[in-house]
């Protein structure tokens, strides 16, 4: 019997090791091509803005909250320097975007969130309809012209 055990537990053991290093080397080209995959999906991602919130086509009644997201990129305070992939959100109200090469204006057309934040609350549009863009620029506001911008139409009851 014992000699039955340790025939059995040895080729057990064996299978094992043998299983173990088979398995090993012959996932782990699928695992790199796996993670390479992940890492390439995630360098792939295209920097955008986008207005969240309210939604494009919403009746909204003043004061009202807009909310926006940044992919792609990093939100932060104005610094008065341009640095790769870095900048805040702008939002122009019932205009246009100007040069990309130079700082967008000031208000009242364009609201300068220099602050680094991500929402602003909305309180004095007359009633009607209106379009909103949001531009993501540098810390010297010049826009990106490598982030998607979104624009938003909405009416103020």
């Amino acid at each position: 019997m014992r000699s039955f055990r340790s025939t059995l537990t040895v080729f057990a053991l064996t299978s094992l090791v043998g299983a173990a290093a088979c398995g090993s080397s012959e996932q782990a080209p699928a695992d790199t091509a796996a993670a390479a995959a992940a890492d390439s999906s995630a360098m792939a991602v295209s920097p955008e803005v986008r207005i969240v919130s309210p939604m494009d086509g919403d009746s909204v009644t003043l004061p009202f909250t807009l909310r926006l997201e940044a992919q792609g990129v990093e939100v932060v305070a104005a610094s008065g320097t341009r640095e790769e992939g870095k900048g805040h959100h702008h939002l122009i109200i019932n205009g246009d975007v100007p040069s990309d090469t130079l700082p967008l204006p000031p208000a009242p057309v364009v609201i300068h969130m220099g602050d680094g934040s991500s929402e602003r609350v909305i309180d004095s549009l007359p009633k009607g309809p209106h379009r909103i863009i949001a531009v993501f620029a540098d810390g010297a506001h010049v826009p990106w012209t490598t982030v998607k911008r979104d624009t938003l139409q909405i009416v103020v009851k």
